[in-house]
Parts: structure tokens; C-alpha cells; sequence
């Protein structure tokens, strides 16, 4: 598992860009809305000081992924971060378009029609695993059970997973660590060790908290060489048992 920053193009970002340079952590740009009137060349020298690893796209039509995929190209991102299409046939158009380029399509899960985990299981069965692979945001869940459950039931889909926390439904996005956020997400990074999940931990907060980034980075860290050193705790063992016996009945 690999730690990176999650950073929205907009306001204080580029200060913001300096302090995640600062720490040599890689990033993933949300690029917000751009102006595809324009050379993707001349847009990729504007952002080239970010090196990302990734992009977040807003909603884009499959006449605009072209665009966006030059872009890509141009600053040499290999994956692109999109909500899904309307329906399974644009899915399988998206993706063999991307594929053409030699770039990789994550979609947004959660959002229609992606938001039940067979909805992701019939776009792995019916255009081809490789074309369901998902970013999951666990501020999103419902609760605790359907974290787990999407974690363990999505594991092979899962290429990247935000961390972040909230003090109920709505508000800004806290650290992932911030114990006054209602999702544990020390027992959730054990989750992904016990199931050998390997994937992208992309920390998403709020701007107003990037200053607790060192924080979060250093407790992600050692959450994660505990769990390989000590292992992880009983009561996580057992809702990750209880959880693989109830989907495989």
C-alpha cells in the first residue's frame, strides 16, 4: 500500500502543491473544470509542475475524452479518475478509448450506475474485469458493516481508496486520524492488511487541515508496520471472518 495527497485545483492550491512537494509524497490532481477549447499541450505545461500520479475529471462526455487523454499524455499521467457513464454500453466505450492510449480508467464508486457492489460485478462480467476498476471513498458509507463489506467484496476492483473523515453525514472532509470522525480508520487500514489488499491510500482532507499532513502521513505509516509487525487486532479478525462467511452464503 502506498500512501499519496489528494489536491483540488482551486483557491490556495499551489501553496498547497508546495508542501506536498516538500514531503515527496505523490499526488493526485483534481483538475477541476478546464477549458478543452484550448491545446491539452498548453494546459499540460500550466500544470506540469504537479507531476501527478493521477487525474480526477469532472463528468466528461466521450467526445471530450480525447481531450483529456492528451492531457494526460502530455504530463505522462497513466490514470485517469472519472465518475462513470449513464450506462454499461459508455462504459465499455470509455474504456476501450483510454485503453487505445494506454491509460487506465478508474471510476468513482458511488456514483450512478456504479453504487452496488454487483453493479460492479456486471461491468467485470459483461466488458472485462479491468474495465471495473473503482476508486472507493468510505466517508460515503452508510456505516461501518457496508465499509467492510465493500472493502472485502471489492477488493480486486479497488485501485485507490480516500482517506478521510466526518463528524456526521455532511461537513468538511477531516483527516482520516482525527479521532473526532466517525469512521476508525486504524481498524480500517487492518482490514486492508488482513485481506492483502495493495493498493493507493489517497489522503483527502479539507484545505483548512493540510497543515496535520505530516501527521496523517506519519500515522498511516505506523498503523501499517504494526499490522505487519504485530498483526491486527482480534475484534477486526473476527467482523472480517464474520463478513467473508456471510457473502460467501
Amino acid at each position: 500500500m502506498k500512501f499519496q495527497v489528494y489536491l483540488k485545483r482551486r483557491g490556495r492550491w499551489r501553496e498547497f502543491l508546495r508542501l506536498v512537494s516538500e514531503r515527496g509524497a505523490p499526488l493526485v490532481l483534481d483538475t477541476g473544470p478546464l477549458d478543452t477549447s484550448r491545446s491539452p499541450i498548453a494546459v499540460a505545461v500550466e500544470l506540469e509542475e504537479t507531476r501527478p500520479e493521477a487525474l480526477v475529471l469532472p463528468p466528461v462526455s466521450i467526445e471530450k475524452l480525447d481531450w483529456y487523454v492528451m492531457l494526460a499524455d502530455a504530463l505522462e499521467v497513466k490514470r485517469l479518475v472519472i465518475p462513470p457513464p449513464p450506462s454499461l454500453e459508455d462504459i465499455a466505450r470509455f474504456y476501450d478509448r483510454a485503453v487505445g492510449y494506454g491509460v487506465e480508467v478508474n471510476w468513482v464508486y458511488g456514483t450512478p450506475p456504479m453504487t452496488r457492489i454487483k453493479d460492479v460485478e456486471t461491468v467485470a462480467r459483461q466488458v472485462r474485469t479491468t474495465a471495473a476498476r473503482i476508486v472507493y471513498d468510505p466517508v460515503k458509507a452508510r456505516g461501518v458493516k457496508e465499509i467492510y463489506t465493500s472493502l472485502i467484496a471489492l477488493s480486486g476492483y479497488i485501485r485507490e481508496i480516500y482517506l478521510s473523515n466526518r463528524r456526521g453525514e455532511r461537513g468538511p472532509r477531516l483527516p482520516p486520524f482525527n479521532p473526532i470522525g466517525r469512521i476508525n480508520f486504524v481498524e480500517i487500514l487492518q482490514v486492508l492488511h488482513l485481506i492483502q489488499w495493495e493498493g493507493r491510500l489517497t489522503i483527502r482532507q479539507a484545505p483548512q487541515y493540510f497543515n496535520e499532513l505530516d501527521l496523517q502521513l506519519r500515522i498511516g505509516a505506523e498503523v501499517l508496520d504494526t499490522a505487519r509487525n504485530i498483526g491486527v487486532s482480534k475484534k477486526v479478525q473476527k467482523r472480517v471472518s464474520a463478513i467473508i462467511n456471510e457473502l460467501m452464503t
